[in-house]
């Protein structure tokens, strides 16, 4: 028979060592603080950037399985990043009980909160937890009724409201952080903000200053404004350049720095939304460096021309040139130590992204034709798992494609001219360099010339024998004489 005790115990000591405030039942359901005595665990469910997804109850009543139950609302909030930190999480726990010799069984439920009900089922008795310890915190983004347009999310006591460009499927993962429109941030007292963004970091960062006492408008709403417009300006600089080499190393430097910059304003954007959030932007504001430097776009622009320049780096630009002055003044000998440790890390972030995943995934899956299928259907599949092409126009296109080219014909070229006509001109080229090069090489070879024929009778010795006469041949063969 199987040792609970020690399984609890175990369970505990690696769910302690990841999440903080864990609470426990025993098999009656009753709190206790001896983990081995624990059947039910419980905890809020915390990413590493510190924001909060929910609570969520391990179950390990029945001595079979290690059940997990969560709020779906937990699920339907996740952007990709969060999607793979829990994806590692079950992944994590699996591995868990299989070396116990456990089941798992991953259960969604569909209400906001775990009800009493729902612990008591899996009890041993009608003893219970007490409300604080059992309570399941609202998902990150949720939905309100069947209306499939907007979407909710709480930030402590102010409220994300999220008004999409169309209906959303609720029960993919991931769909209620896709095709925003709008984003209102919400006040206890009604109070409503439109942001100029739909950025969810940024959102989320700005109802949480706002929560702790900052205002609309205020240096801390507008510093995370400020940095959402960096990073949305310096995104598509920071993903064509990072892999282009240039000659003239102060180009290279602006490059690194701007790599090194756009990392370490995202990751403040998430960090701005944790528990110590609102302090780390008070010590972002105090710490702030202005550059009063006038910045020449043309001179900047000539750096970067001579390999291929798009025009929307000119938003870029000046971000990219302040990046690179401060890192230039922080080039002490131990700013320098420091830099190289923050490069890394940089480095490290940018190679984790998730849109270069998909642009990888989408250039492995064009190697090969993509067949459209009825309606499609087949191509929409295909690419379902990359995240920037889970668009309708592109769907649209591919269902016209299947009529008037039939379910066999290659989309290929479809996806690779939406991908042009929406800015990604680069891995547009990409997409049908491999087709040009499958092309090439599945080309017959040319045929080699033949060598003409020597002419009948071009030496004596090739003289055929059908030029003798009758007699000649007979007497050869032996049937005459000659």
């Amino acid at each position: 028979m199987r040792d609970l005790n020690k399984i609890s115990e175990e369970l505990f000591n690696k769910i302690r060592a990841r999440f903080e405030k864990v609470s426990l039942g025993d098999e009656n359901a009753k709190s206790t603080s001896l983990p081995e005595e624990a059947r039910f665990i419980n905890f809020d469910y915390v990413s590493r950037d510190g924001t909060n997804f929910g609570n969520i109850t391990l179950s390990i009543i029945d001595g079979k399985a290690l059940r997990v139950i969560y709020s779906t609302n937990i699920t339907n909030g996740l952007d990709q990043e969060h999607q793979d930190e829990w994806t590692a999480f079950l992944r994590g726990l699996r591995k868990f009980a299989r070396r116990n010799m456990l089941q798992i069984v991953v259960t969604d439920i569909t209400k906001s909160n775990l009800d009493l009900r729902d612990i008591r089922q899996q009890s041993k008795a009608n003893s219970k937890l007490t409300n604080n310890e059992l309570n399941i915190a609202e998902g990150k983004l949720y939905g309100h009724g069947n209306n499939k347009h907007v979407s909710f999310g709480d930030v402590g006591t102010h409220k994300l409201i999220i008004k999409h460009k169309d209906q959303i499927d609720p029960d993919r993962h991931g769909a209620r952080a896709r095709q925003i429109e709008h984003i209102f941030v919400e006040t206890p007292i009604g109070e409503r903000f439109l942001l100029d963004y739909t950025n969810l970091h940024g959102a989320r960062a700005i109802a949480n200053h706002l929560r702790h006492g900052g205002r609309f408008g205020d240096e801390g709403s507008e510093l995370i404004n400020e940095m959402v417009k960096e990073m949305a300006s310096m995104r598509h600089f920071v993903r064509s350049m990072k892999n282009r080499t240039f000659e003239d190393a102060e180009t290279s430097g602006m490059v690194e720095a701007a790599i090194h910059r756009y990392n370490e304003v995202k990751e403040n954007l998430k960090k701005f939304q944790g528990r110590q959030g609102h302090n780390l932007l008070m010590d972002q504001i105090a710490g702030q460096v202005q550059f009063e430097d006038e910045i020449d776009i043309d001179a900047l622009r000539e750096r970067f021309v001579k390999k291929i320049y798009d025009d929307r780096f000119n938003e870029a630009l000046p971000y990219v040139y302040k990046a690179y002055k401060k890192q230039k003044e922080m080039e002490t000998s131990e700013a320098r130590e420091f830099m190289s440790w923050a490069d890394s890390i940089a480095e490290t972030s940018w190679q984790d992204d998730s849109d270069d995943m998909d642009e990888n995934n989408l250039l492995d899956l064009a190697k090969n034709p993509i067949l459209v299928g009825m309606d499609g259907i087949d191509a929409k599949a295909a690419i379902s798992s990359i995240s920037f092409l889970d668009q309708e126009d592109l769907y649209k296109q591919l269902e016209v494609l299947s009529k008037t080219q039939g379910p066999d014909a290659d989309a290929r070229v479809t996806i690779a001219q939406w991908l042009a006509s929406n800015g990604e001109q680069v891995l547009s080229n990409a997409i049908m360099q491999q087709m040009q090069q499958q092309i090439a090489s599945t080309q017959p070879a040319p045929q080699q010339p033949q060598t003409p024929k020597q002419p009948v009778g071009a030496t004596t010795m090739d003289e055929p024998v059908v030029n003798e006469e009758l007699s000649i041949i007979k007497w050869l063969s032996g049937l005459g004489k000659k």
